[in-house]
């Protein structure tokens, strides 16, 4: 059973956009397919543990700003949430698979789409506000404007043309810096090549020695001769 579940997961994340995709969501949708084909699905935190635990998934659990576990106290069940979730936005833990790398335009994808996904969240918000009452209509207009000048600013900085290039500077980066390590293995295997180098001008030094023996006879000529003038 739940090998089973482990499978779907994999399948049902891989097909996601996402990419990062909250552990309820998958957990709902593998429900969905346990309860299709007749499999059995344990519960969500039994479920969690079983993505945690197995090196297919990269378990991002939810951190507060002190980097401590945050603990799921919202009300489940709730019309709330289930309004929530209905809109795609989900509490609790995250996850994704371990074989799909974090690029920066998988990164400027996922945050686009985040933005997308809050306008059309406050669009149908829009769409259901309460009727005669100006000041809800004046919070969501607001808020709506901020969003459409943040969502277009997030598709300026974050397009995809912008985070292809800063991709491919990266991986240039990655070879520089790696060019220096390749530098260095090298030299390190040069340095007994250098000692040898080294000895062997040592023992072509050691004739020169007889040099200066025979300078002195004519360093001392040279006096003899100073002494004569």
């Amino acid at each position: 059973m739940y090998e089973r579940c482990l499978n779907e997961a994999e399948r049902i994340l891989a097909s996601d956009k996402d990419v990062i995709v909250p552990v309820k969501k998958i957990w709902d949708a593998v429900q969905k397919q346990g309860r299709a084909q007749g499999f059995d699905i344990p519960a969500l935190p039994d479920f969690t543990a079983l993505l945690e635990g197995d090196t297919r998934f990269e378990f991002l659990p939810s951190l507060d700003e002190n980097g401590e576990p945050i603990e799921d106290n919202l009300r489940d069940g709730t019309d709330q949430e289930e309004e929530l979730e209905s809109l795609g936005f989900y509490s609790g833990d995250r996850v994704k698979l371990r074989s799909v790398e974090l690029t920066p335009e998988v990164i400027g994808g996922l945050i686009r789409q985040k933005v997308d996904k809050t306008m059309d969240a406050l669009a149908r918000a829009w769409e259901r506000r309460p009727e005669k009452d100006p000041d809800t209509e004046d919070q969501l207009l607001d808020i709506l404007a901020k969003t459409q000048k943040l969502q277009r600013e997030v598709k300026n900085t974050f397009s995809a043309e912008r985070m292809k290039e800063l991709g491919q500077l990266l991986k240039k980066t990655e070879r520089r810096n790696g060019t220096p390590e390749n530098n260095a293995g090298s030299h390190t295997k040069e340095r007994p090549d250098a000692k040898k180098k080294a000895t062997v001008p040592k023992k072509k030094l050691q004739p020169s020695k007889k040099r200066p023996k025979v300078k002195k006879p004519s360093s001392t000529s040279r006096s003899k001769k100073s002494g004569r003038s």
